[in-house]
């Protein structure tokens, strides 16, 4: 958990401002997961980082 609360100091956006992402953090990896109302996941992306692990999100959507 502190190493997902450094990272989120580092970046600059707040991920954790945006209200349908869900991301978790294991072994140094990040998932983050687009999630629905309900908070059911809908699609997960994969990274090295926050930020690589939203563009995966996003390359995925498109």
């Amino acid at each position: 958990m502190n190493e997902l609360i450094d990272t989120v100091q580092t970046c600059s956006i707040n991920p954790m401002d945006l209200k349908h992402l869900k991301i978790e953090v294991l072994n140094s990896k990040y998932t983050v997961l687009l999630t629905d109302l309900n908070g059911d996941g809908i699609i997960k992306g994969y990274g090295d980082s926050i930020e690589e692990a939203i563009n995966d999100l996003h390359h995925s959507l498109i």
